[in-house]
């Protein structure tokens, strides 16, 4: 199931990615080509999430938007390059014996390459915080 503009993402890391003094998230966390995120839908209580339990309790909002889905190329007058086009879908995760971040009903995906103009998108429209 594809993921409409205007929801939510929550994406989890250490809050130790983040340099001493620095408040800007650092490009690489969003690198992934099928980067793992949980749906605000589906996970309305981020806090009680098994990543932030396991350590990574920063807690970032992505908002999931036209410009993170179809990327511009700021070299060409801010062409839109469909090769670096991102989908968002809903991929929930089945129970696995013995991994904790399972079952997970709110499990999704943001699915393409993650060129530079994408991974600065997806930064310019989240925001952060540590639980």
């Amino acid at each position: 199931m594809s993921i409409n503009d205007g929801e939510t993402l929550y994406r989890y890391a250490s809050p130790n990615i983040l340099p001493e003094d620095q408040d800007e998230l650092p490009l690489s966390i969003f690198n992934d080509p099928e980067m793992s995120c949980d749906w605000m839908k589906y996970q309305e209580n981020p806090e009680a999430s098994a990543q932030v339990a396991h350590g990574r309790n920063m807690v970032i909002s992505i908002t999931v938007c036209d410009e993170i889905r179809n990327p511009r190329n700021p070299k060409r007058e801010g062409e839109v390059v469909s090769a670096w086009a991102q989908q968002f879908l809903h991929d929930p995760v089945a129970e696995v014996a013995n991994d904790p971040f399972t079952p997970n009903e709110s499990h999704s995906l943001i699915k393409g390459k993650k060129k530079g103009a994408v991974t600065t998108a997806i930064r310019k429209n989240s925001t952060f915080r540590v639980v």
